[in-house]
């Protein structure tokens, strides 16, 4: 049993080394797609965006990735930057299509913000540690008190109707 088990671990082992190709793939398509990794893709119903992004859509005959890429591509073959197509992409369609908004104008904000409401947030919550160890019990009320007594009187009747 150990020795076809063996047999059949070494022939997985070959099987898959044999099966195993190395490509260096397209460089152009390559390109093509990191450029594409950085802009929405909006196959969705009514032009709204997908959750993918035009480099990675998975989306079997996607009609927008295929006019995006049909625009990048040519630019990559002329050797065009990224920034470049990018400008050039957001100027056709917008600054929709960029993946990221650009760090500039009001977008900063949207860049910003979240670390600005973190910090608020470990303020607060500091603060409100702080508090708490702060507070201190309330005193129970002294022994020969009217209240106390008058709990004592309480608890002794029902004690007595108890028994």
């Amino acid at each position: 049993m150990k020795f076809l088990f063996r047999v059949a671990a070494v022939g997985w082992v070959a099987l898959t080394l044999c099966a195993q190709t190395v490509s260096t793939g397209n460089q152009l398509e390559k390109q093509v797609r990191h450029v594409g990794e950085k802009l929405k893709c909006f196959c969705g119903q009514n032009g709204s965006t997908c959750s993918y992004t035009v480099g990675s859509c998975n989306m079997i005959n996607c009609h927008f990735r295929e006019e995006v890429n049909a625009l990048i591509r040519p630019m990559v073959q002329a050797g065009t930057d990224e920034a470049t197509i990018l400008a050039k992409l957001k100027e056709k369609y917008g600054t929709m299509i960029l993946g990221a908004p650009p760090a500039e104008g009001f977008n900063i904000l949207g860049w910003i913000m979240p670390f600005v409401a973190m910090v608020i947030g470990l303020v607060a919550i500091r603060f409100t540690v702080v508090r708490w160890r702060r507070l201190k019990p309330a005193a129970a009320p002294a022994v020969g008190t009217p209240a106390m007594e008058k709990f004592r009187d309480e608890i002794d009747k029902e004690l007595a109707d108890l028994e």
